[in-house]
């Protein structure tokens, strides 16, 4: 008897596995598209700017005095530290009209000399005479304003009662219910209680700042009123001083010194000639840690990107030199056009034809001056504003 034949199939070699590194492929090239397809959306919220321009705080260096300038210390360009002196004013005229006016002053007090007891009593009688004077007509002046006070008051109820009179007419259908005459004279009514309202309070607020008025002089009176007793009191042990007192010599500083530490943006004036009081000779642009604080961009966006702008969004500022700084929303205000020197070409027609000026979106934006100095104000600029963020990042 024959027997079963098996046969059994060849058993299929194993090739070896592939790397990790080509089994993540796929994965790989997910992240890479998910990376790519949020910054493509990030770079989509950026909103460039139509006009923009860099803006300081420039503080202006002005003598208090007319006189003529010496010399300057300092040239454009210049860094200057706070308190530093920039220039020197020629003040010996000046000074010398101050110790004259003061020689002067004090030659009569000497040709016065102090108040006798005779006549400190007088001005003490008068003082006495004027507070009793000023006390009947500041009763008066408050009695006044009681009156105005209590007349306003009428009016205004008056005129109240008239316009909600005249208010409940126009509810009801105004001249079709009650008549053309009759709502004419409502009408008219209530327009002359409004003007008797309105003087009543012009006359209110009068008496009003007449009786404060009154009380001011009235405290001045009494303050005089005590001096004199004061000076009456000291003049019967107080020895009468034989000779006036010298005046002391004036002193004038010349110089005009840094509010802050700066660079000179320009200076004005010249070495030699006359300069007149807060006349701006020298004029300075902040620097160091104040600079974030008085340098800005003014900047100005159109379109609808620019409702998306928000204070606090970072924001790059390219400058005319190819300078790029870096940049916050500070502020973003109300639409409006263009400041005169900035209009351009563009313009938004209107129904009838006339041409309107466009409307932007005026954005003040901080500035990170870095280590380089900033250029002068009115620099131009162009100031792209990240408006979309995914946990804080804004993209590159």
């Amino acid at each position: 008897m024959s027997e079963a034949l098996y046969i059994e199939m060849p058993a299929r070699k194993k090739g070896s596995p592939r790397p990790l590194w080509q089994r993540l492929i796929p994965l790989w090239a997910l992240l890479l598209l998910l990376a790519a397809g949020v910054l493509w959306w990030l770079a989509q919220g950026r909103v460039a700017s139509e006009r923009a321009m860099l803006d300081a705080m420039v503080h202006v260096v002005a003598p208090e005095f007319s006189a003529p300038v010496e010399a300057f210390y300092v040239k454009e360009g210049d860094r200057v530290r706070r308190g530093q002196p920039l220039l020197r004013m020629n003040a010996r005229a000046y000074q010398g009209r101050l110790g004259e006016a003061g020689r002067e002053a004090a030659a009569l007090r000497g040709m016065a000399g102090p108040p006798t007891m005779e006549e400190t009593a007088a001005r003490l009688k008068a003082a006495q005479d004027a507070e009793q004077d000023m006390v009947r007509r500041l009763a008066q002046a408050r009695n006044e304003e009681d009156v105005k006070q209590q007349l306003r008051q009428e009016r205004v109820a008056t005129h109240v009662r008239l316009q909600l009179h005249l208010r409940s007419i126009d509810s009801q259908g105004g001249e079709r219910s009650i008549g053309k005459s009759r709502y004419a004279e409502a009408s008219q009514a209530e327009a002359q209680a409004r003007r008797h309202m309105e003087q009543a309070k012009v006359e209110f607020e009068e008496a009003s700042r007449m009786r404060a008025a009154m009380e001011q002089e009235l405290g001045r009176i009494r303050q005089e009123m005590l001096r004199f007793k004061q000076m009456a009191s000291q003049q019967r042990y107080a020895p009468v001083p034989s000779r006036a007192q010298a005046t002391p010599p004036v002193v004038v500083d010349a110089n005009l010194y840094a509010p802050v530490d700066s660079r000179v943006l320009r200076v004005l004036g010249v070495a030699g000639q006359p300069a007149q009081r807060g006349e701006a000779l020298v004029l300075l642009l902040p620097e160091g840690a104040s600079v974030t604080e008085n340098y800005w961009v003014q900047a100005y966006f159109m379109g609808e990107g620019a409702d998306f702008i928000q204070p606090g969004q970072p924001c790059r500022v390219e400058l005319e030199d190819g300078q790029n700084l870096r940049g916050v929303v500070q502020d973003v205000l109300a639409p409006q056009a263009l400041p005169t020197g900035q209009q351009g070409a563009q313009g938004v027609k209107s129904a009838d034809g006339a041409a309107k000026p466009a409307m932007y979106v005026p954005v003040r934006i901080s500035v990170d001056p870095g280590a380089n100095p900033l250029p002068a104000p009115g620099t131009s600029a162009r100031c792209v504003v990240m408006t979309r963020s995914i946990l804080g990042f804004y993209g590159f």
